[in-house]
């Protein structure tokens, strides 16, 4: 009888750890570059008298801001899955024959 695990089971643990090492460089990334800031059509809002387009302009810059520490957050725990996932799919009772 053939004990050898299949192929797809061979390459999960594998491709689990190199998909964490992607979403952890992702989220670092991310991290680098730096948090959305307010542009010059925002600045320009706050010294006129429009507080409509203000408060659109600052709901946007506040909604990208969320966008990104969701990213960020998203790929830490991505990865931390991933890492996890990868080392429980390894078969330590695996003999190289």
């Amino acid at each position: 009888m053939n004990d050898r695990p299949s192929l797809g089971a061979r390459l999960l643990s594998p491709a689990c750890l190199a998909l964490a090492l992607l979403s952890l460089f992702c989220a670092f990334a991310l991290l680098a570059k730096g948090s959305p800031e307010a542009n010059m059509e925002l600045h320009q809002a706050r010294l006129g008298t429009n507080q409509e387009q203000k408060a659109h302009l600052e709901g946007r810059l506040h909604r990208q801001q969320w966008v990104r520490r969701a990213m960020i957050g998203g790929l830490f725990t991505t990865s931390t899955a991933f890492f996890v996932a990868g080392f429980l799919t390894l078969n330590p009772t695996r003999s190289d024959e």
